[in-house]
C-alpha cells in the first residue's frame, strides 16, 4: 500500500521551495518559483503550486516567515510581505483546497528539520540559526520545539546591538544578516572568490561578520545554555562561515574564561535550502496525525 502523500512549501522573500514527500521525507529535489511579494500574488503563485498536486496529497505543510500563529494558523506578521497581517493562512488555504494545512514559521522550521532528521538529532537543548537577509531562528529545549509565550522565540533579528541611538539599526538581523558580509562585492559569489584569493576587503570582512555572528551566539548561550547551534541559510553552504564563526566564539570565550558561559558545539546544518520544507513536513505530522 503506498503511503500518503503530503505537499510540503516554504515561503521565503525571494524564492517558494516546495516538494511532495510521505512521512519518510526522502527528498531528491526541492522545486522553487521566484517569490512574487505583492498582495494576491503570494496566492496566485501557491495556486500554481498546489492545484496540481491536489489530487495526489493529503495534506499542506507550510513554511513561513514572520509571527505565526501555529495553532490556529494565523500570520500576525510576515517578514518581506509588508501587507500582511493576522492574515488566517490555515483557514484560507483549507477552504479553498479542502485538505488541512499546518503552517509554521519558517525558523521554528528549519530547527525542527535538525532535530527530527539532520544535526540537532539526539540533542536537548539547541539552536537554529539562518543566516540570510536577516536572521531566522528556532529553539529546542527539553527535546521539544520552544515558541514562546506569544509564538515569537527564535525572533533574533530583533537583538539589538545597543540602545544609544535608537534611530541608527543595530539590530542583529542588520548587522548579520548576509549583505553585511558581501557588501563591498557584486554577491556572494565574489565575495567567496575573492576570500579564497585572499583578498584583504573580503578577509576582513568575513572576520567583522564572523565575530558580529559569535556575539550573537554568545548572547543567546549565556541565557539558553545550550548544546549545539547548527547554522543555515544559503552562506552557510561554504564551510568557512562555519569555521570562521567557530574560532571567533572560541576568541571570544578564551579572554573571557571567567564568566559562566558553556561553549556550545557549532556545526553547519545538514539540510540547507530544504530545512524549511522537512521542517513544515515535521510539523504537520505533529499537529495533524500526531506522529512521534
Amino acid at each position: 500500500m503506498e503511503s500518503e502523500k503530503y505537499l510540503a512549501i516554504d515561503v521565503g522573500g525571494t524564492a517558494i521551495k516546495y516538494v511532495t514527500a510521505d512521512s519518510t521525507a526522502e527528498i531528491s529535489k526541492i522545486n522553487e518559483i521566484k517569490t512574487r511579494r505583492g498582495k494576491g500574488e503570494v496566492f496566485e503563485s501557491l495556486d500554481e503550486i498546489i492545484s496540481p498536486q491536489l489530487k495526489n496529497i493529503s495534506g499542506i505543510a507550510m513554511s513561513f516567515p514572520g509571527k505565526i500563529d501555529a495553532e490556529k494558523g494565523i500570520a500576525h506578521t510576515a517578514g518581506a510581505f509588508r501587507w500582511m497581517s493576522d492574515l488566517p493562512l490555515k483557514s484560507i488555504l483549507e477552504e479553498k483546497y479542502t485538505k488541512p494545512v499546518w503552517v509554521e514559521n519558517d525558523g521554528k522550521c528549519g530547527a525542527l528539520a535538525e532535530f527530527w532528521k539532520g544535526n540537532l538529532r539526539g540533542v536537548k537543548n539547541g539552536v537554529f540559526i539562518g543566516l540570510g537577509t536577516e536572521i531566522a531562528g528556532g529553539i529546542i529545549l527539553d527535546g521539544k520545539l520552544y515558541r514562546g509565550s506569544f509564538g515569537s522565540s527564535g525572533e533574533f533579528s530583533s537583538m539589538l546591538g545597543r540602545l544609544k541611538d535608537p534611530d541608527n539599526d543595530e539590530r542583529f538581523g542588520k548587522i548579520a544578516g548576509h549583505k553585511s558580509l558581501t557588501a563591498d562585492f557584486a554577491d556572494s559569489f565574489e565575495f567567496f572568490e575573492n576570500y579564497r584569493n585572499n583578498n584583504e576587503t573580503a578577509i576582513k570582512a568575513m572576520k567583522e561578520y564572523s565575530q558580529t555572528v559569535a556575539a550573537g551566539i554568545v548572547n543567546i548561550q549565556s541565557i539558553l545554555d545550550v548544546e549545539r547551534f547548527c547554522i543555515g541559510g544559503g552562506i552557510s553552504a561554504e564551510d568557512v562561515v562555519i569555521e570562521e564563526i567557530q574560532k571567533s566564539l572560541r576568541e571570544f570565550l578564551m579572554v573571557k574564561s571567567g564568566e559562566a558561559i558553556n561553549e556550545p558545539s557549532i556545526v553547519k546544518c545538514r539540510f540547507g535550502n530544504a530545512a524549511g520544507c522537512i521542517g513544515a513536513l515535521y510539523n504537520f505530522l505533529v499537529m495533524e496525525k500526531n506522529y512521534f
